[in-house]
């Protein structure tokens, strides 16, 4: 149990360390180099032990696919993901990993959940859930497609513990660990090193740190606790691991970022706790011990993972819009119907930045991006229900923040002369602030996306 706390621990500050590096570099270039680190970092520990990797096709071929679902996929996933929503919900979403084992493990390894450890697992799912504020707007205000990166990333370690217990527990864990790195970042290489090219690198030195910490300590030294995990108590019970991971996530994020510390907090660990608790418990119970009745192992469930949801749902009236003014409702503009062919003059807007007004046509841009946009492509975003989130002069956290809330219909994008330090902007509607307020700004999102000139004509700017 202590492995599996400390394991816990270090892939809590990963997902730190993933939204600094991901903010110069593309998903697949962060998880090639956490990979290829790791596997660095494991190679000098194989030569200290004095152990030798197999040379053997079957070992590698294990190696190959240990890779592909442990290490390569939800790598890549999960930096793709927090490109589009927050370190906090990525952790959550992606603790949904002990449900897909739980699952894979009943079908392929026969293991049976008993109905406490059920309610276990739903409980701990439950607290997750609370404590990193699900339902208090985190899911609405974010991108679907993050999300869904998330959750898929937590399946492919689900088939990755799978895989793991059955081929690869005969090997040293710091052997098969070394293997299964060593196939990873052999696999993302080309990929990494093509979306460089095409999409370009910021190695900024506090990155440099991150994705060096990231690789050295989040993937080798973490690997090696990873497998041992395994082989001690199950893939099911193994992947439990994730049902910690978030509280540290966010434990972190109020530590080092200065976020505000929230009673979710508390309340959700407790649940963490008890649903750990709930699935070690069976264990250690004599043989012909009767076990929980089904219907109270239910009842458990229903009734703490309502309490809980219900403590987690709640608006937290701490994020009052301090840093930002109120949201602004402006005069459209008459020529909005007019579309401007590229490479077209730019035309006088009524306000800047514009609300309304011509536009380019097309597809609009979105999630992240690291040029300014001009005012048509501007207008273009929220012409088709957009939100353009702009920012200047912001630190890393800060511009951590505004990157956490970008998303299918949400671009966030430098703007030098911008005349404060954040302006968030809908069809009709802008939202002034002097720092990146993230409950204002989520909840100006929430209220304003998918808004668009039709739905306007309707009842005024803005009108739903």
């Amino acid at each position: 149990m202590r492995r599996l706390l400390l394991l816990a621990f270090i892939w809590g500050w990963s997902f730190l360390f993933i939204k600094v590096a991901v903010g110069g570099m593309t998903p697949t270039t962060v998880a090639a180099a956490r990979i290829a680190l790791g596997a660095l970092v494991l190679l000098v520990v194989l030569r200290v032990r004095r152990l030798a990797l197999p040379t053997d096709p079957t070992s590698w071929r294990h190696f190959a696919v240990a890779a592909l679902f442990g290490s390569a996929a939800p790598f890549s996933l999960l930096a793709w993901g927090e490109e589009r929503i927050t370190s906090a919900l990525t952790a959550v979403l992606n603790a949904a990993t002990p449900l897909f084992t739980a699952l894979i493990g009943a079908v392929v390894l026969r293991e049976r959940l008993r109905p406490l450890q059920a309610a276990g697992l739903l409980v701990g799912l439950a607290g997750v859930a609370v404590a990193a504020g699900v339902g208090s707007g985190d899911l609405a205000g974010s991108s679907l497609t993050g999300s869904v990166a998330s959750v898929g990333a937590g399946a492919c370690y689900a088939v990755g513990f799978i895989y793991m217990k059955r081929n690869l527990m005969d090997i040293p864990a710091e052997v098969a660990a070394t293997g299964q790195l060593i196939a990873g970042a052999t696999m993302l290489a080309p990929f990494a090193l093509w979306t460089t090219a095409t999409e370009g690198i910021d190695l900024a030195p506090h990155r440099l740190v991150a994705i060096g910490l990231l690789g050295a300590v989040g993937t080798g030294v973490a690997y090696v606790l990873n497998y041992r995990v395994v082989a001690d108590l199950g893939p099911t019970k193994a992947s439990l691991v994730t049902y910690v991971i978030p509280v540290v996530a966010v434990v972190v994020g109020v530590v080092v970022l200065g976020e505000p510390f929230r009673l979710r907090l508390l309340a959700g660990g407790l649940l963490i706790v008890g649903g750990i608790a709930s699935v070690h418990r069976r264990l250690r119970l004599p043989r012909r011990r009767p076990a929980t009745p089904v219907g109270g192992a239910w009842a458990l469930v229903a009734v703490v993972a309502l309490a809980g949801l219900l403590a987690g749902c709640g608006q937290d009236r701490s994020e009052e819009s301090a840093g930002c003014g109120p949201v602004v409702e402006e005069n459209l503009d008459p020529s909005s119907q007019l579309h401007l062919l590229p490479g077209a003059p730019e035309p006088e807007y009524l306000s800047d930045p514009p609300t309304s007004g011509p536009h380019l046509a097309g597809p609009a841009p979105e999630g992240v991006l690291r040029s300014p946009l001009d005012r048509p492509v501007q207008v273009q975003v929220l012409e088709q229900g957009g939100v353009v989130i702009q920012h200047r002069d912001l630190d890393e956290a800060s511009l951590d923040v505004l990157h956490g809330l970008a998303g299918d219909q949400v671009v966030v994008a430098p703007g030098p002369d911008l005349p404060s330090p954040v302006v968030a902007t809908a069809w009709g509607r802008k939202l002034t602030c002097e720092n990146a307020d993230a409950g204002a700004l989520r909840r100006f999102v929430e209220t304003f996306v998918d808004e668009s000139p039709d739905e306007a004509d309707e009842g005024g700017p803005g009108a739903r």
